[in-house]
């Protein structure tokens, strides 16, 4: 036992804010070391550089995503995004984005959401949900606003794109401590060293190249710019290339290091702000194509700042672009929590440690933004670029638990502005407090489909991630802040449960959708997790109540104690009450989402543990390991733990099946997604979270440092500023 794990503190009641920083205090200093020598801290650059990524050949599978949370771009192993072709059909897209850039296309017949709208008899009232997504109308509110693809920056050769068979000896490292991309190769056998880096804040990219190929002039730059993204996967471009007609790129004025062009896509404006500090000149060789070519020596070196009318460009060098990344990159890895697993014997630790490292660096570039972007965050457009908000808890609740609270606060703030008009919503529906959509742009706006409207575990999320704010801000002003979302949060769930009045019970649904989504809306009532859910919600909403010193609120109070049992048969939970085939004897899968009800929601007094262990059990003899893929890798895993199943926990964290593989640079496929996610990030964040409550514990965790991981010898785990999950 290390000495910090003896610190023990006299019996006495403190307050609630207290006790929790003492808890938290303790367990940060607890976890530095799973095995007897002394609490050094962790080299914490040497952790995360033996991850830096490394390509020495040409593997679409390893674009390389440079960015801050608001701003990304994904390169090549040229270090640009010349070979769009090669990795949009065989790996990962290469595109740039922001988060505050948006784009809508005409709407000539003038299509309102009102004609998405289709009646849904919600307990005898007729409810208007925009269901009819097969129709113009919702095809037209599905497909816009979306992101705008920003430009595309590549290398040309003779005048014409670089190729696969001009390219040789690569060598190419991103550097995960500062967030910079060098790139080695042979062009034509003549070398070409390329540093590419993002802002450590704005949406601004700075490169640096050198090659004799530069001083000849045979080798330039290309910045070129489409009309919009395409509204299916199917083409071999993400982007409209083919139409220049549709929008405008204006060379508004140019200076012998500077220029600045003008972008218009319909009403969507924007600007590309280009500097360079080398001697060079910009030439524009077609609509919407740019050419960077150097007048003197064999460097082209630039930066390219994306700003509108609300975000301004700022005037940065190649230096001070570098010093930004590798500033806000320090800051990230030093200030939060962090994992050590080289004293590890077990053979699968250094897979486990790259895959939460590359997961760690993938969330803070795709997800620490200020507007929470869709499921393949910036790395490339999937879902129309909407935010999915059922997911919200997986890619936000991890920041919280590694250390970075500011990170998901910068997200909530979204969901703080969107609150008056998520509380319309609700009235307009017939409902009491906010209704979050459930897919939305960054205007909040719901999206039509046929899933969407009945979506309801995003409704308890804001909640649970104030509630993980607060545990690490327990202070007035946090409670200040967020009182509102709680409590409206809260009047929603109680307002959506129905009461039966013969028996006072509360019901939830039909009509709704259970996570698995593969359940008629009209026959799902009482899914467990669900269920679970809500009461933890409504519960969550009266201890805020109690913090502010108001009364608890006596409806919740009505429908916490009433709210319908969790729905079980043979002594295991169902996922959905009444739907009880799925223990039939030649029922070889079985669904998951009602093992969420503990795992990622603490255990509470609504869970039968010993039913949940029979059911986790039965799950995992009939589905085995290798089902565990996607998201559920996370889910499986924070289940396992809670139980005091560590070992599996461990087996389902290194899946090494197909779809559970990690690709170089971190990314996730999700199994036979129609809509191409190939970079899935769910998956990213809930290994963060398991992972995250297996080494920083949880409320009810067994005592010790790493409660989460096996006690078998094999695991020395080191490690700091992990916060514990309720």
């Amino acid at each position: 036992m290390s000495p910090v794990s003896r610190l023990s503190f006299p019996f006495v009641r403190l307050p609630r804010p207290l006790t929790f920083l003492l808890t938290v205090w303790g367990s940060a200093l607890a976890s530095v070391a799973f095995a007897s020598e002394p609490a050094a801290p962790i080299d914490r650059h040497a952790v995360v550089s033996r991850h830096n990524v490394r390509n020495t050949r040409l593997d679409p599978e390893s674009a390389l995503t440079l960015g801050n949370g608001d701003f990304a771009l994904t390169v090549d192993v040229t270090g640009l995004q010349g070979l769009e072709r090669i990795y949009h059909d065989n790996g990962l897209p290469l595109e740039t984005r922001n988060t505050w850039t948006w784009h809508a296309f005409p709407n000539p017949e003038g299509y309102t959401l009102a004609d998405t709208m289709g009646p849904i008899n919600f307990h005898g009232r007729s409810i208007l949900y925009p269901i009819r997504q097969k129709t113009p109308a919702g095809s037209f509110f599905r497909e816009n606003p979306q992101p705008m693809p920003l430009g595309q920056f590549a290398f040309t050769l003779f005048g014409e794109p670089l190729r696969t068979e001009d390219i040789s000896g690569i060598d190419q490292t991103l550097d995960l401590w500062t967030g910079a991309v060098t790139s080695h190769l042979l062009v034509r056998g003549e070398p070409l060293d390329v540093v590419t880096v993002a802002h450590g804040t704005a949406a601004l990219v700075a490169v640096e190249a050198r090659s004799p190929l530069i001083a000849s002039g045979d080798l330039q730059v290309r910045l070129r710019f489409p009309y919009a993204y395409r509204t299916s996967v199917a083409h071999k471009s993400p982007f409209i290339w083919e139409q220049p007609e549709k929008h405008t790129t204006t060379l508004v004025s140019l200076a012998p290091d500077h220029a600045r062009l003008d972008r218009l896509s319909d009403t969507t404006r924007y600007a590309a702000d280009l500097r360079w500090t080398s001697p060079a000149a910009l030439t524009e060789s077609g609509p919407h194509d740019f050419r960077l070519r150097a007048t003197t020596g064999d460097t082209l070196a630039f930066t390219c700042a994306f700003t509108d009318a609300d975000h301004a460009a700022p005037a940065e060098t190649i230096a001070t672009t570098r010093a930004s990344s590798a500033s806000a990159w320090n800051d990230y890895w030093t200030h939060g929590g962090m994992i050590d697993l080289s004293a590890a014997t077990d053979p699968r630790a250094k897979e486990l440690e790259r895959r939460t490292l590359l997961s760690l660096y993938l969330m803070r570039v795709n997800y620490a933004g200020s507007f929470p972007p869709a499921e393949t965050g910036l790395q490339h457009l999937t879902w129309f670029g909407k935010h999915n908000s059922e997911v919200y808890f997986w890619h936000a609740a991890q920041f919280y638990q590694w250390g970075h609270v500011e990170l998901l606060e910068k997200g909530l703030a979204w969901y703080l502005h969107l609150l008056p008009q998520g509380m319309e919503h609700a009235r307009v529906e017939g409902f009491e407090g906010v209704r979050w959509p459930k897919m939305a742009g960054l205007d909040g706006r719901p999206s039509p489909g046929g899933i969407n409207p009945y979506i309801i575990w995003n409704q308890p999320n804001p909640i649970y991630l104030a509630e993980l704010v607060y545990r690490a801000k327990p202070t007035p002003a946090t409670l200040s802040t967020y009182r509102d979302l709680v409590f409206e949060s809260a009047n929603f769930l109680a307002s959506f449960a129905h009461r039966d009045p013969a028996t006072g019970i509360y019901h939830l649904g039909p009509p709704l959708k259970n996570v698995t989504e593969s359940t008629h809306a009209d026959l799902v009532r009482n899914p467990t997790f669900e269920v679970a859910y809500w009461y933890y919600g409504l519960t969550l909403a009266q201890q805020w109540r109690e913090r502010l010193g108001l009364a608890r609120d006596p409806h919740w109070d009505d429908v916490i104690q009433h709210l319908a049992p969790l729905p079980m048969q043979d002594g295991k939970y169902l996922e959905i009450e009444g739907v009880v085939g799925i223990y039939a004897p030649d029922k070889r899968s079985l669904p998951t989402s009602m093992l969420m009800a503990l795992g990622y929601l603490p255990a509470t007094s609504k869970i039968d543990l010993a039913a949940m262990r029979r059911t986790y059990d039965e799950v995992n003899a009939r589905n085995g390991l290798e089902k565990w893929v996607s998201w559920s890798i996370g889910q499986g895993a924070l289940t396992a733990a809670r139980l005091g199943e560590s070992t599996t926990a461990i087996d389902i964290l290194t899946n090494t099946s197909e779809p559970a593989r990690f690709m170089p640079s971190g990314y996730v496929r999700r199994p036979k997604d129609p809509d191409g996610a190939v970079a899935y990030l769910p998956v990213n964040s809930a290994y963060l979270c398991a992972v995250g409550l297996m080494a920083g514990g949880w409320d009810a965790a067994p005592a010790g440092p790493a409660p989460g991981f096996p006690r078998d010898g094999k695991w020395t785990i080191r490690s700091e500023g992990l916060l514990p999950l309720p």
